[in-house]
């Protein structure tokens, strides 16, 4: 089974480095057939590290910057919330033990946190992560994102990083 996960592009998160990933997955999605596209989106819950030593409040439940992006909620088939850096929560977890999938295509934001956080946990399940590169972005620009790519080459492998 071809999986992508595509992680928390949400309006609180586009910014002038970040604006053109959702149009860039949905491009993508149409030249490539995954078997399930799913996407997740991060909620920040009221007693977080997010919220006392990050400072981010604006990422709840009904705020509008933590709505996923119009475009990503038109192509995932699956849309899941988390409270986490990681995407790989214990329902996607179950997706992919259900139907023995061996590879995770991911894409999406935040390369330094989230991407990051989520190849490693898939690479340490025994899933192979790939990393879509040209697809993630990072909120503080492409010298950030380009640094936590050459970070996963190492750990994940270079021939993971697509």
């Amino acid at each position: 089974m071809k999986i992508l996960l595509i992680t928390d592009v949400q309006e609180g998160y586009m910014n002038e480095f970040t604006q053109h990933i959702p149009q860039a997955i949905k491009k993508h999605v149409t030249h490539f057939n995954y078997d399930l596209i799913v996407a997740t989106r991060f909620i920040d819950n009221n007693e977080s590290l997010f919220k006392s030593e990050l400072n981010i409040r604006n990422m709840t439940m009904i705020s509008p910057q933590a709505k996923s992006n119009p475009i990503i909620n038109e192509i995932a088939d699956i849309m899941l919330m988390k409270s986490t850096y990681s995407s790989l929560t214990p329902d996607v977890r179950n997706l992919l033990t259900k139907n023995q999938v061996s590879e995770v295509y991911i894409c999406g934001l935040n390369t330094e946190t989230v991407i990051l956080t989520t190849a490693l946990e898939l690479f340490d399940s025994g899933i192979i992560p790939k990393v879509l590169s040209n697809l993630c972005m990072s909120l503080a620009g492409p010298e950030t994102n380009t640094m936590t790519l050459k970070i996963l080459e190492r750990a994940i492998g270079s021939n993971n990083i697509l």
